[in-house]
């Protein structure tokens, strides 16, 4: 019966964001995006309107990119709450944790339209920028890659790669406990990968291409077994691309 629990909540997690993937994909073509795009602010001004509206999408982009990877720790802990459900202890739905989750990548959506508008805006009140954009988009890679390399990245990546780990040290009893648990966890996946979210203002924030191969990295990051080597080898391959783009072999994306 448990095993075919956690087969419905796989099940559950790859729809939620294989929806999402669709729907992000809808907005692109219907926005006149395309495949690769600079930006969703497509210029327009600050306004809340606007500001609600980008936090949504980005947070339709972090359910389509990130919950592939939150399989296993979802599965362990849904296991644990059926656990305390046979044993007549008060339990919390796996949905209220990945809840938390999402709301934490949803939010960081606000840091990410404020950068969008400042690459937007910069060029225009510092007219040297528009001729250095490669260059500063091939040193934004560079610093992504070079912290894909930090003590730092790795600390976070261990807590996204050990769900045992992670629920026994910070397991919570109850919803404001179980949503608390998400959003902590999804404070150590941002810790692990806002470097390659980061890549995504220099490629385009709507760039589906960059989006699907971020998403293989990340969830390759946590859930295969040399995953820490691939994020080396990432921020390597970033760092090159860097390079490259700052030499000027790769134009920006305009």
């Amino acid at each position: 019966m448990l095993a075919r629990e956690h087969l419905w909540i796989l099940a559950a997690l790859v729809l939620l964001s294989s929806l999402a993937w669709a729907e992000t994909i809808y907005l692109a073509g219907s926005m006149g995006l395309g495949m690769v795009t600079c930006s969703m602010t497509m210029g327009t001004p600050f306004s809340l309107s606007n500001a609600a509206l980008y936090v949504v999408l980005w947070g339709v982009m972090m359910v389509a990119m990130m919950l592939p990877a939150m399989g296993p720790v979802v599965g362990l802990f849904h296991t644990i709450a059926q656990k305390k459900r046979e044993q007549g202890i008060p339990f919390t739905s796996v949905w209220i944790f990945v809840a938390g989750y999402v709301v934490l990548w949803t939010l960081t959506g606000g840091v990410g339209y404020a950068a969008d508008l400042a690459i937007q805006a910069l060029p225009s009140a510092f007219p040297i920028l528009r001729d250095h954009g490669a260059v500063i988009g091939g040193f934004t890679l560079i610093g992504a890659g070079v912290y894909q390399l930090t003590p730092f990245k790795y600390l976070c990546l261990s807590h996204c790669r050990s769900p045992m780990g992670f629920l026994m040290t910070n397991w919570r009893d109850g919803v404001l406990g179980a949503f608390g648990m998400g959003t902590r966890h999804g404070a150590y996946c941002l810790g692990c990968c806002w470097s390659l979210m980061v890549v995504l203002f220099v490629m385009g924030t709507m760039n589906l291409v960059w989006m699907g191969i971020l998403s293989i990295v990340i969830f390759m990051e946590k859930i295969v077994s040399h995953g820490a080597v691939l994020g080396k080898f990432t921020g390597v391959a970033l760092m090159l691309l860097g390079l490259i783009m700052a030499a000027g072999m790769i134009p920006l994306t305009e």
